[in-house]
């Protein structure tokens, strides 16, 4: 996953280009997705019942008539919210989506980053090492002891490149060596 791989952010572009915080902004009011939705299905219901039921009162004479036509226009209803339902919360679904595909991005670049860090710490405490152990200034077995952290480091930092599901549990497990459960 950090080695380079990046297919599964390959529409991580496309996303970003429609991306949209949380709240729209129109004139100072703050409409959060969830009071978007809301809103539209009330607008559009109340305006669907006051119009219709004008229309056929002005149109239909027969009581009969009206009640066959006001079922046809519930059931008419229920269809058209429906659909409208679907297209608002598909829109949504996306945006949050691509919002969750950028925390990956993010989260993956900081791993590379984090990667990037500790392999040049390493590196220049593995210079530090050769310098002290060709100058001989330190003790055999701090000079092991060294040995071991550094290689302890490097095992920790190639099991955390090797994980595959991002996820806390996973990252918990691999950095602090815990069993899976």
């Amino acid at each position: 996953m950090f080695n380079g791989d990046n297919s599964r952010l390959a529409g991580i572009t496309f996303y970003k280009l429609e991306f949209n915080h949380k709240c729209s902004v129109k004139e100072g009011f703050m409409i959060k997705p969830y009071q978007r939705v809301t809103l539209t299905y009330l607008v559009f219901g109340v305006a669907w019942i006051f119009l219709s039921d004008n229309i056929l009162e002005t149109f239909v004479t027969s009581a009969a008539m009206l009640t066959t036509l006001q079922t046809y226009k519930g059931s008419f209803f229920v269809i058209i919210t429906s659909i409208l339902l679907y297209f608002l919360t598909r829109r949504m679904w996306f945006k949050i989506e691509a919002r969750e595909l950028e925390k990956e991005a993010v989260f993956i670049s900081t791993m590379r980053a984090v990667q990037h860090i500790l392999n040049n710490f390493l590196n220049k405490m593995l210079f530090f090492k050769l310098v002290a152990a060709e100058k001989q200034s330190l003790p055999p077995e701090i000079v092991e002891h060294y040995d071991n952290v550094i290689d302890e480091t490097t095992k920790q930092i190639k099991k955390l490149s090797d994980i595959k599901e991002i996820s806390p549990k996973e990252i918990e497990r691999v950095a602090y060596d815990k069993e899976a459960t």
